[in-house]
């Protein structure tokens, strides 16, 4: 048996190629809210427009994707994001622009992509074969750095050298998604789904089911809390660190795209080091709270660096952050049952979408109002993520063990 079979092949090459795609259109989006606007606290609404919509589907579509194929809800989608990418791309192009209009669109995408990705991280585990979990993720996380590595320099100089470049970059997103979805057609798959009998308000049982599930596994909870502390310090930094470079005397959008690549590459290593070597099981949950500490307090001060150190750090952020990820997608993907897996995903994404929506809020007034450099806001937020890794992790390391140091 090998982890290269039909179906891991087919998801994993069409994930690479829409991820090209969206890298460059997520990239070219928040550039032009904030080069429309030069507005932080503008970027930060539309951020929470795109985050909002998710908290309220994470709430329902749980139940709906562990009853329902989630191969055809996938490709049906990036058929959608097809035609929609297209229809933008010409919008753009044609010169239209509306911040509250856009905004209203990233909100509407906010709702589709939650769909989609608790669809695809419940489909994942089921084209991985048996033993091959932890090498499945390694390759996976490589997917999204690759993609920014190589996107992220494309779109600055389009951004700043193209007229309608803006609109090229979605037209070019619009395209990925096409061949996307016609690769993803062909994964054939046995998927294992709710099959028990929905009669009445079943939904309300099945959302029971799943928020029950925390109630015994105190693990998979404080995961979630964790995470949701990690979304609020993210928020931070994402909302300012592209504007940032954008008001600076020195450094320019095209730096800003430089430091994309530069963590995105130490992903990438990450990833095939990962793919390569396999961590001792019992000192997953050690490496996963030590690698925690490490990028929160490399990611608070980047900014104070020169620009060299600056690449260099956010290399290294990138090279320990797949580690972490690995360690904790392998271990919590195939520690929950398959037939609750939706559901307990949403569940997560919603607990995490909370934390980046207060972060993008509070960041967004914060620097706004106050007049106090982006950098130190940033480096003021991390006292929220460094709290919650001794709070959590560290007091209920029984408990993360059990779910981290289990061989994948």
């Amino acid at each position: 048996m090998t982890l290269w079979n039909r179906n891991f092949s087919i998801v994993t090459i069409g994930s690479f190629i829409s991820a090209l795609g969206s890298a460059a259109a997520g990239i070219a989006f928040g550039i032009l809210i904030y080069i429309e606007t030069g507005s932080p606290l503008t970027l930060a609404l539309f951020t929470i427009a795109n985050i909002v919509p998710r908290v309220i589907t994470n709430f329902l579509i749980g139940p709906f994707i562990d009853r329902n194929s989630r191969r055809k809800i996938i490709f049906s989608i990036d058929y959608f994001y097809a035609f929609l990418f297209l229809l933008l791309g010409i919008i753009l192009y044609r010169g239209y622009f509306n911040v509250w209009v856009f905004t209203a669109v990233g909100a509407f995408i906010g709702i589709v992509d939650t769909i989609y990705q608790t669809a695809f991280m419940s489909l994942f585990p089921e084209v991985i074969p048996q033993g091959y979990h932890s090498k499945a993720y390694s390759i996976s996380s490589l997917i999204w750095p690759i993609s920014a590595a190589v996107m992220a320099p494309v779109a600055a100089f389009f951004i700043e050298n193209i007229t309608n470049g803006v609109a090229l970059l979605m037209f070019f997103n619009a395209v990925t998604f096409v061949v996307t979805a016609s690769i993803e057609i062909l994964i054939n798959v046995e998927e294992k789904l709710n099959q028990h009998r929905g009669e009445g308000l079943q939904f309300i049982t099945d959302l029971k089911e799943g928020i029950h599930y925390y109630k015994k596994e105190h693990g998979i909870l404080g995961i979630g809390i964790l995470f949701a502390a990690f979304s609020f310090v993210y928020a931070a930094s994402d909302l300012l660190r592209m504007p940032f470079f954008v008001q600076s005397d020195i450094y320019t959008i095209q730096h800003f795209s430089y430091l994309i690549t530069a963590g995105a590459t130490g992903r990438m290593i990450g990833g095939i080091v990962h793919y390569l070597f396999k961590y001792p099981t019992e000192k997953k949950f050690l490496i996963a709270v030590t690698v925690y500490i490490s990028v929160e307090i490399m990611g608070a001060t980047m900014l104070y660096m020169p620009y060299v150190m600056m690449i260099i750090v956010s290399f290294i952020v990138g090279l320990l952050s797949v580690t972490s990820f690995n360690i904790r997608m392998s271990a919590t993907q195939t520690y929950i049952p398959s037939d609750i897996r939706g559901r307990v995903n949403s569940t997560q994404q919603l607990l995490w979408n909370f934390g980046a929506i207060l972060g993008a809020l509070i960041i967004g007034l914060v620097a706004e109002y106050s007049g106090m450099d982006y950098r130190l806001i940033i480096l003021a937020s991390s006292a929220v993520s460094l709290s919650a890794i001794f709070l959590i992790p560290v007091r209920m390391s029984h408990e993360f063990k059990k779910i981290y140091n289990v061989d994948v």
